[in-house]
């Protein structure tokens, strides 16, 4: 049985919630230094599950300075963010509450430019200076019916459950585009060309159109994409909202003086990236 607190904690949180509706990426009902909580205790599950690259820290150092200079532009500078290299060939990036996002070595190996790796670390920055996580979190618990477990000291059950229901890591439409247009801001603010994320976008759709092999081609291109990137792929409305959100920036392709690389290519990345291990079928 719960203790009193714990169930004194759901009732004001759900009276919290209902106080809080409407009122954006505020949130009453997780503050930040909970949300900063579940972040780690998502990283340690993360890990145990997808292992940190291994490897030249050259690597390490490429995501990390990339991702730490656009974070600190944003208006959650505030946080420590931790940008982490996940050892696997799935084209994949993600982000958890707390400032802690994932890139995959097959989504390095996957992008042709610096400027569309910073697109999507720039997009995965969105969902956490907006809050996504939190918000799928917080309609996590009241679905379940455990509020009340984020008044626990030890929140891993609560984030195992979560992690299982895909809560804090997917989000819906509304968020993945309200991403988009933070992630095209942010890439501009960094001085990175934000036509980056459009070409990765369009990269993506080409490898949806190729058979990968297997039973069925859909699902292994699933397995080469990801999953929590594949939950709302970049279809054509998708790409053209984003080349909408860069019109309105007045910024073209051709723009010289946003960049296309970091002071190091990424070509020069990919050279220290392990070899892929073929998957067996």
């Amino acid at each position: 049985m719960r203790n009193l607190n714990g169930l004194l904690f759901g009732v004001l949180a759900m009276l919290l919630l209902s106080a809080c509706a409407g009122l954006g990426q505020e949130s009453l009902l997780i503050p930040e230094e909970t949300e900063i909580e579940l972040g780690a205790e998502y990283h340690l599950q993360i890990l145990e599950e997808m292992p940190e690259l291994v490897g030249d820290p050259a690597i390490k150092a490429y995501v990390n300075g990339m991702g730490q200079y656009i974070a600190s532009i944003t208006d959650r500078a505030n946080l420590t963010w931790h940008f982490t290299v996940l050892d696997a060939e799935e084209i994949n990036a993600f982000a958890v509450p707390g400032g802690y996002l994932y890139v995959t070595v097959g989504l390095l190996r996957a992008a042709s430019s610096g400027a569309e790796i910073a697109g999507v670390i720039a997009h995965e920055i969105g969902h956490v200076t907006a809050r996504h996580g939190v918000q799928s979190m917080e309609t996590y618990v009241f679905a379940e019916g455990i509020s009340d477990l984020l008044g626990d000291e030890d929140l891993g059950p609560l984030v195992a459950g979560a992690i299982q229901a895909g809560a804090g890591l997917t989000f819906s439409q509304d968020q993945e585009l309200e991403a988009d247009s933070l992630g095209v801001g942010y890439a501009i603010d960094a001085g990175y060309n934000p036509w980056g994320i459009v070409h990765f976008f369009e990269t993506l759709q080409e490898l949806e159109g190729t058979p990968r092999g297997g039973e069925d081609d859909v699902l292994s291109f699933l397995d080469d994409l990801g999953e929590l990137f594949s939950t709302h792929p970049p279809t054509d409305e998708r790409i053209a909202n984003v080349k909408v959100l860069i019109a309105k920036e007045g910024v073209a392709e051709s723009d010289g003086s946003l960049a296309w690389e970091t002071d190091t290519d990424l070509v020069t990345i990919q050279l220290l990236l392990p070899e892929p291990v073929a998957r067996i079928e």
